[in-house]
């Protein structure tokens, strides 16, 4: 794989375009440079100290540690290859372009909704949190065909840890939407839209009954 694709200064992947296995084989790979150089200077220190029986079997403790960056490698280079074979194949069709304007939109729909008004700035960060998050999760990605805007919303709320809007959010749903930490990952059918208001009044806490009259 060429790393020059994925500058060594970029620590996060926040263009849709770029692809996030090479971010991450990138941080693997520093990993594996750092363990080592550690696993070196710890040979040379124990050599000083221990001898005979006692000192560990380095040699096989590295050719374990390389044999599994190897197969993580070659895992995460097939799953690469697999994905770039999709994209090539939804961009003959013009899947992609579609799929690219729906993302766009569903990601302004977010942006409005979670952002706050007044500060320009914070448009932008959450712009990027929610691009970054339709790209590193592909589940999320594919809820933008089953979820309505709303749902689609309280998804993304929980995923980056914002609460949206409650004044953006339909009646009934405000009191979901504003618990991000809460609430459970699993998404909900676009079905179960019409049920939102029975559920959030079940979901509430029922007042405590009052004492009975003693005297």
């Amino acid at each position: 794989m060429d790393e020059a694709q994925t500058p060594r200064g970029k620590t996060r992947p926040g263009d849709p375009d770029l692809h996030w296995t090479e971010w991450a084989l990138d941080r693997l790979r520093e990993v594996v440079e750092l363990d080592i150089r550690t696993m070196r200077a710890t040979v040379r220190e124990h050599e000083q100290i221990l001898r005979g029986a006692e000192m560990p079997d380095y040699p096989l403790m590295q050719s374990r540690l390389a044999r599994s960056v190897r197969l993580s490698l070659a895992m995460t280079e097939r799953i690469r290859r697999d994905y770039l074979l999709r994209k090539q194949q939804r961009i003959a069709s013009g899947e992609q372009e579609r799929r690219r304007a729906k993302r766009e939109q569903a990601t302004e729909i977010a942006v409005k909704a979670i952002a706050r008004p007044a500060d320009p700035e914070d448009a932008e960060r959450v712009r990027l949190l929610v691009r970054e998050k339709l790209v590193e999760d592909e589940i999320l990605d594919v809820q933008i065909d089953t979820l309505s805007p709303e749902e689609f919303v309280r998804e993304v709320s929980r995923r980056i840890g914002l609460p949206p809007d409650p004044s953006w959010l339909p009646p009934g749903c405000i009191d979901e939407a504003v618990t991000v930490d809460a609430v459970a990952e699993t998404a909900e059918s676009a079905e179960a839209w019409p049920r939102l208001e029975d559920e959030s009044v079940a979901g509430r806490l029922m007042p405590a009954p009052s004492k009975p009259d003693s005297s």
